[in-house]
């Protein structure tokens, strides 16, 4: 069985949710695989670049009851994850799998590339074919800077004509 899929997003914190909620957001279909929440408890503030993005993509109003009502608006990064994972597995467009490494990985080069893989929980392996990937990992783990990233991330892909 091969698993197929336009996006494939791998990494840890809260970039690897930040680009599944915009890719969603923009009707690509999204599977992330292998996050694990990297967030601390210390409120972070949000700068007015992450604070478009989250709104742009919907994603501010999912938050809005946990951020602080300050200007900047701040939020634990903890909270921030969870909350995105928890819309995250609920959206139609992104499937998730945390368990899931990603092993044996053939890539292009360049933004968005087409992938070929193995995905393991360590007894069983499932190929994998995408059109395009993102390595969440490289990107930024602070608050903004992750957001913004992300962002970045996939309008790099959609310029790539993924």
């Amino acid at each position: 069985m091969v698993i197929d899929t336009p996006l494939l997003v791998v990494g840890h914190g809260p970039a690897a949710l930040v680009v599944a909620r915009v890719a969603s957001d923009r009707g690509i279909e999204t599977l992330l695989a292998g996050h694990e929440t990297v967030g601390g408890e210390d409120p972070v503030a949000l700068d007015a670049e992450s604070v478009a993005v989250l709104e742009q993509h919907g994603a501010l109003d999912i938050l809005r009851p946990f951020l602080t009502p300050t200007d900047p608006p701040t939020v634990e990064p903890n909270v921030f994850e969870q909350v995105l994972k928890h819309h995250s597995v609920a959206d139609m467009r992104v499937t998730v799998f945390d368990t899931l490494e990603l092993v044996d990985v053939v890539a292009g080069d360049g933004p968005g590339s087409a992938l070929t893989g193995v995905l393991t929980d360590g007894r069983a392996r499932w190929d994998v074919k995408a059109d395009a990937f993102i390595d969440a990992g490289n990107l930024p783990v602070e608050l903004p800077a992750a957001i913004s990233a992300a962002a970045r991330a996939v309008e790099a892909v959609l310029a790539a004509g993924a």
